[in-house]
């Protein structure tokens, strides 16, 4: 049983309740007609009588635990999932999917009403890693996409404007350290729409393109204006840079 059979199962069994279903072929269907011997095929369709449905529902129930009237789909992570079933490998997104790395300047976290204390002043760190959909409220009127990870852990140590002061700093994440791109930008698009987005983002070509494809992102977070002339003077700016530059732009 995977997720796509199990959501196929669902479907069927709420389909013309009482009455027989006719569905097309498909890699699914086949799986489901072998596997649980039900339905029977009538030229190019599959038809699947209300004792079909029925008697596949109630092996559903028996295999999973889980009724596939009332619950449409896997549960969405593996403790959910063993809930209902001793195979929490079931579920339709494995944990390692949805972390997020998290810090802020302030050492305190203010999520889920409620203040956390990150003891940053006693054990440096670069944060905590959490569950992105298990943050269901931000209390923090800015948040920061950080790109590079060495950064996290230097939040605290910036000279930093006035809106960044109590931000929530967010990884962005990579496929090393086990923080998570899609899980970061999820949490943005659900939580994100009043809030002060500001990406903090490296100056190369890539740096930029992130920058300006965060969804709700209002300023781009970079070195005082009094540096700037420096950094276009140094020996690495080259007109090559710039063109990749004007390229990503």
């Amino acid at each position: 049983m995977d997720k796509k059979m199990y959501q196929w199962i669902s479907k069927l069994v709420n389909s013309k309740r009482g009455m027989t279903t006719v569905r097309a072929r498909s890699a699914e269907a086949a799986d489901v007609m072998e596997r649980y011997q039900c339905g029977r095929t009538q030229g190019d369709k599959l038809v699947f009588s209300a004792i079909d449905k029925e008697n596949l529902r109630n092996q559903i129930k028996k295999e999973l635990n889980i009724d596939p009237c009332s619950v449409h789909k896997l549960p969405a992570d593996r403790i959910e999932t063993a809930k209902y079933h001793d195979n929490e490998k079931l579920a339709n997104k494995a944990v390692s999917h949805d972390h997020v790395l998290i810090n802020s300047p302030s050492g305190v976290l203010h999520l889920n009403n409620k203040t956390i204390d990150l003891q940053s002043a006693h054990i440096p760190s670069a944060g905590i890693m959490s569950l992105g959909s298990k943050i269901s409220q931000i209390d923090h009127a800015a948040i920061i996409v950080v790109e590079n990870l060495a950064i996290m852990q230097l939040c605290g140590s910036f000279k930093l404007p006035l809106l960044c002061h109590d931000a929530l700093w967010i990884y962005r994440g990579d496929h090393k350290s086990g923080s998570r791109v899609d899980a970061c930008y999820d949490l943005i698009k659900r939580l994100g729409n009043n809030k002060d987005i500001i990406v903090f983002s490296d100056m190369d070509p890539k740096g930029i393109e992130i920058a300006l494809t965060i969804t709700n992102a209002h300023y781009w977070f970079g070195p005082e204006t009094s540096t700037w002339e420096r950094c276009l003077t140094s020996q690495y700016a080259t007109r090559s840079g710039h063109d990749l530059h004007a390229a990503a732009m």
